[in-house]
């Protein structure tokens, strides 16, 4: 902008910079981004912005099945899975058996919850051992998506975990988001929803939440113990473990888990269970874009 000033006869230009100012966005829960949120225990991160790439170590996947494409997401673009699955290979940071004693998965969903199908268990994403015999993960992020009348926006969230025990044998726990035991239903279908497993193994509570509320029926698991992962492992987006996709000591692909029709973003691994204030946090921050 220009001023004009004149004294005693004399004109004087006076030239002042621009009023504007680049403005910082105001904090949400004391956090300017989901990128701030317990940064130092982010493990493995999926923007899905224009690339499959995991962003912390640039891993790309080493397969892809069915049809995989980039649509609009929750926080800029996500990954659209119609019929389709994803697998990589070895990630280092989350390929230790110990490598994630606790852990925190965090990821927004966009999925039908009311296929009305027997066939129609969606699997978002998994961290899976390479030699698996059966269609487990170690860790998993799913959905029941056959229990409901078409219309309904009830989204039935299931947590799946595999402890492979230092002594032999394994602990398998999971959580569903059933309505049980004084638990909400989390009406997520059809629709962005943020969806967060929390495992804890000093309180054996393992956490499903939806929106940032705890929705899962079977919270509390009975027993103590970490999480040991029998490696090397690799990250699943789309299915449970088949021979389909790689996995060549896995039965074929069961047909009531067919390859993923949905869409998934900005999927947030952590090595710790998140205090409850950061899971909200990921919400509110995802729910503003960033």
């Amino acid at each position: 902008m220009y001023f004009l000033f004149a004294s005693a006869g004399i004109s004087t230009m006076l030239v002042l910079g621009s009023c504007s100012k680049s403005e910082t966005l105001p904090a949400i829960d004391g956090y300017n981004s989901s990128n701030d949120v317990a940064k130092a225990n982010l493990v493995a991160h999926w923007t899905f912005d224009g690339t499959n790439n995991e962003a912390i170590s640039s891993t790309a996947p080493s397969h892809t099945y069915g049809t995989v494409a980039f649509g609009t997401g929750q926080i800029g673009q996500a990954l659209k899975l119609t019929a389709g699955a994803l697998v990589y290979p070895t990630i280092a940071k989350i390929n230790e058996a110990n490598a994630l004693n606790n852990f925190t998965v965090s990821l927004w969903i966009n999925v039908d919850g009311t296929k009305g199908t027997s066939g129609a268990f969606t699997s978002f994403f998994g961290i899976c051992p390479t030699g698996v015999t059966d269609i487990w993960p170690d860790i998993a992020a799913n959905a029941e998506t056959s229990h409901h009348l078409p219309g309904s926006d009830t989204l039935e969230l299931k947590n799946y975990r595999n402890s492979h025990l230092a002594g032999g044998g394994n602990d398998a726990q999971d959580n569903l988001a059933n309505g049980s035991n004084s638990a909400p239903w989390f009406l997520g279908g059809n629709k962005w929803s943020h969806y967060v497993m929390r495992w804890d193994g000093t309180t054996h509570q393992f956490y499903i939440y939806g929106n940032g509320v705890s929705v899962g029926s079977y919270t509390d698991r009975g027993t103590a113990g970490i999480e040991i992962m029998a490696v090397p492992v690799q990250a699943i987006f789309g299915s449970l473990a088949s021979s389909d996709i790689g996995f060549a000591g896995a039965p074929a692909q069961q047909p009531w888990n067919p390859w993923a029709t949905a869409m998934i973003d900005d999927v947030r691994v952590y090595n710790t269970a998140l205090a409850d204030k950061d899971v909200t946090a990921l919400y509110d921050l995802g729910k503003a874009g960033r």
